[in-house]
């Protein structure tokens, strides 16, 4: 059986360097996605889906002038940067420990007393540190706030030592990272999603189209041994993008992992693992090498997107959150961000029990089709 494998392995090497189409879906795709991504973020703000607490707390003509500020900021795209919604001090806290809010402001009480006197007020932000971007976005606009409020504090040389209105930070919660790291981090993970799909499915319909493949079919070599054959072959041909795609976006970015480089190394074979028996599944339906890259190419996109690539899989509706813990695609980019990031192992193992159980399953699936392909012929 081994040397059977080997001998599969080497003709779809073979017919891979012959035909590198595959190559550039997995190239276009993640730096379209990036692009899309970077836009949206430039032009639309990328803090709408975040809500942003206000607690007025002093009653203040003062309180109340320094609140309508701080309700009425904009960016300078003219979008809404956060909504920010007025909450009772215990609501807000509460909001914030549950996820419900990413921050609040807190006018506390005395602030137009303090104002009036000469003495210097504070407004607070208590903000959670879920990405860096998101974080500078929220203070820098909360500190033009502030700096209104201050009347001249916009020009450089306001002395803020003499301003009436100081704000007061306060952090919580693990720091996750900035988008442009972030996009980084799931370019290269989606670049090899797309290439594992993509190239099995058009070796595999490129057989079909040449016939080719009833001959292995028809061959005394085992189903498994032709599947697992399949594989395995996908593996170098899978990681060929990364010598393109890891240099472009590290120059482009500057980002670095911080995972172990042994486990970022095991959840990409296990991606392809995952992913090359679902290529294969494409490649046996459409049987036609132009379907095969377009059905490989809208698989990796939707997956992609519902797997958490662009939003959090806690901000979908239960029912889309459901099926996307049931798509591999889910399962290697949580893995791959988490590894890649925060440089633990702690919470990995369901994640990989399921991707090998969905590598297993789907190698049963598709040694089944391929047998009923041989039946039918």
């Amino acid at each position: 059986m081994l040397r059977e494998i080997k001998a599969i392995v080497k003709k779809d090497l073979k017919q891979a360097r012959r035909d590198p189409r595959f190559l550039a879906p997995s190239l276009i795709v993640p730096f379209v996605l990036a692009l899309v991504y970077t836009i949206l973020w430039v032009q639309v703000g990328g803090g709408e889906s975040f809500v942003c607490g206000l607690v007025v707390e002093d009653q203040s003509p003062q309180a109340e002038e320094m609140a309508d500020i701080l309700e009425n900021m904009v960016s300078t795209t003219n979008h809404t940067w956060f909504k920010t919604t007025r909450y009772d001090s215990e609501t807000a806290a509460q909001m914030f420990q549950d996820n419900l809010l990413i921050a609040y402001i807190l006018i506390p009480d005395g602030f137009g007393l303090n104002v009036s006197t000469g003495n210097e007020a504070t407004v607070v932000i208590y903000i959670a540190n879920y990405n860096d971007d998101v974080v500078k976005n929220y203070v820098h606009r909360i500190e033009a706030g502030v700096l209104l409020y201050n009347q001249g504090a916009v020009y450089p040389e306001f002395d803020q030592s003499d301003a009436p209105v100081a704000l007061e930070e306060t952090l919580t919660r693990p720091m996750t990272p900035s988008n442009t790291a972030y996009m980084y981090a799931v370019g290269v993970i989606l670049s090899l999603i797309v290439c594992s799909v993509t190239g099995q499915g058009l070796s595999t319909a490129t057989e079909f189209e040449t016939q080719a493949i009833y001959d292995l079919l028809n061959s005394p070599t085992s189903r498994l041994a032709i599947v697992i054959g399949r594989t395995v072959s996908a593996i170098p041909r899978s990681l060929v993008v990364l010598f393109i795609t890891v240099p472009v976006i590290l120059l482009s970015t500057g980002t670095l992992p911080v995972g172990n480089t042994w486990v970022l190394a095991l959840i990409m074979l296990l991606t392809i693992l995952s992913l090359a028996p679902i290529g294969e599944l494409i490649g046996i339906r459409t049987k036609k090498r132009e379907l095969a890259i377009l059905g490989s190419v809208l698989f990796s996109v939707i997956g992609f997107l519902v797997g958490g690539g662009l939003a959090p899989i806690g901000l979908m509706p239960l029912e889309l959150r459901i099926v996307s813990l049931l798509l591999p695609t889910t399962h290697v980019i949580g893995l791959w961000t988490r590894v890649f990031f925060l440089d633990t192992v702690a919470g990995i193992l369901p994640s990989i029990v399921f991707l090998l159980t969905t590598w297993l399953v789907l190698t049963v699936v598709v040694s089944t089709l391929m047998k009923r392909e041989v039946e039918r012929t």
